[in-house]
């Protein structure tokens, strides 16, 4: 498995797998509304998601992750995800409020981008979608906090 996530003609199995993920994690996302902000707070993090655009196929969400605590070095992280609900895949459409990522760039690049950025934008949502797991940072409708 860890061959098909690297190799970048198969870019889709890292969206089927983050998809997934995000289910588990959220798993009543096709249900909420635009504007609605959910959150959860550990010691070690908190994190904030708002639902940026909704329609019958798809949802848009930002991920702001702030650490607390001894992690006061590490930058907050932001992502805007999108969940096509049809197709059962999710992307980064949005990362550190840079956005329009290509599959491949050349290096060096203007923005000095690595050659697989989008690539590795999208591993590290799946690795934060399993941190959340490992760690039941997950949301619940009872734990919903909806500011509309």
């Amino acid at each position: 498995m860890g061959y098909l996530i690297r190799h970048p003609k198969n870019q889709t199995v890292v969206h089927e797998a983050n998809y997934a993920k995000i289910r588990r994690v959220l798993p009543f996302i096709e249900a909420m509304h635009c504007d609605a902000v959910i959150w959860a707070r550990t010691v070690a993090h908190r994190v904030e998601i708002k639902i940026l655009d909704v329609t019958p196929y798809t949802t848009m969400f930002s991920f702001n992750i702030d650490y607390a605590g001894q992690q006061k070095w590490l930058p907050q992280i932001h992502l805007a995800v999108r969940c096509y609900h049809d197709a059962c895949v999710a992307e980064v459409v949005n990362f550190q409020h840079h956005k329009h990522f290509h599959s491949r760039y050349s290096y060096p690049n203007p923005r000095m981008y690595q050659k697989n950025e989008k690539q590795q934008i999208n591993r590290f949502l799946g690795e934060w979608l399993d941190y959340c797991q490992r760690t039941r940072c997950t949301f619940e409708p009872n734990e919903l906090r909806i500011n509309v």
